[in-house]
């Protein structure tokens, strides 16, 4: 072996040397920062974004959401926040009319720095694309209950009453209306106004709202019925100055109340309170026409009282000590 030959084969054994120690320190640095991002999670519900081109929808998706496990470090995982996941279907090479099956692939994720996902379920999509138009659809409000007793919907208008769906051809056409989520009308005495979100068409394939919310407005009217109470005794309410006699004549009248059916059925002569006032009388005229008075619940109120004036005659004016009764 000659000196060149010594050389190289120094060389070579020196390079070996220093290839083995960097795979070791390679494998030893491997293991050591393993535990630190070994951690897994799995985050569901995945919202599933198709790419299309220009003019074109989803007419078929088999898959709306996904999950999908990542693999990271413990912080990482921990500031992994659903809302920035997502899985983007690239479908612009698609052909209208044509179902197509694509795999659904780890690289395919879109998620935050410091986390990587390593597993899709499920793996796969079916699509079917076809034309996009866009239609003008009347809103239809969606209410769930009724009114207490005694209250009905007068009227129920959406702003606007009409919107705007973009989405695909086929399925459009067979749309009449969009539905706004539902508006508990248990418990509600008044009317009201409330923004509300619209529902699109179907969760199959997806559409474009313009707006994605309406305002509603809902008017209520409190259903009413008129009651007759008849000969309710006319009383006398008195002033500072006191008769020996008081005539009413007549003595007895009919009042007509008016509120909610199930009110005017519960109310009895007791609750209600008829009755002149005696301080409106000047003691120079004793004879006088005064309108009877009518004392109501507040839930109801006064129609009409037959007759509505009293003859009164009064005789003998008295200190309130010497009033007689």
């Amino acid at each position: 072996m000659n000196a060149k030959q010594e050389i190289a084969k120094e060389f070579l054994t020196h390079e070996r040397g220093t290839k083995l120690i960097a795979v070791l320190l390679a494998v030893i640095t491997w293991y050591a920062i393993q535990p630190t991002i070994s951690f897994e999670q799995t985050v569901t519900d995945v919202p599933v974004r198709v790419l299309l081109d220009s003019g074109w929808a989803v007419l078929e998706q088999s898959v709306q959401a996904v999950d999908v496990d990542f693999r990271g470090s413990r912080e990482g995982l921990r500031n992994l926040q659903a809302d920035e996941v997502a899985v983007v279907v690239d479908a612009r090479d698609l052909s209208p009319g044509e179902t197509v099956a694509l795999p659904l692939l780890t690289r395919d994720v879109q998620a935050p720095a410091g986390v990587r996902p390593v597993f899709v379920r499920p793996g796969e999509i079916t699509l079917n694309i076809d034309q996009e138009i866009d239609r003008t659809l009347p809103v239809r409000v969606h209410v769930q209950g009724t009114p207490p007793e005694g209250y009905l919907v007068e009227q129920i208008v959406a702003e606007p009453a009409e919107v705007t769906v973009r989405g695909p051809r086929q399925r459009l056409e067979q749309v009449e209306a969009i539905r706004t989520t539902s508006i508990d009308m248990h418990g509600r005495l008044q009317s009201f106004k409330l923004q509300v979100d619209l529902i699109p068409p179907s969760r199959a394939w997806t559409a474009r709202l313009t707006p994605e919310r309406v305002e509603v407005d809902v008017q209520l009217t409190e259903q009413t019925a008129r009651k007759v109470l008849e000969a309710l005794p006319v009383k006398l309410l008195w002033g500072k100055r006191q008769w020996q006699r008081v005539q009413v004549s007549p003595e007895r009248v009919d009042v007509e109340i008016v509120g909610r059916p199930d009110r005017l059925e519960a109310l009895t002569p007791d609750n209600i309170r008829v009755y002149i006032d005696l301080q409106a009388i000047n003691a120079a005229d004793l004879t006088h026409k005064m309108n009877v008075r009518v004392h109501l619940p507040d839930d109801v109120r006064l129609g009409e009282v037959r007759p509505g004036t009293v003859e009164v005659e009064v005789e003998g004016a008295v200190a309130p000590a010497e009033r007689v009764e």
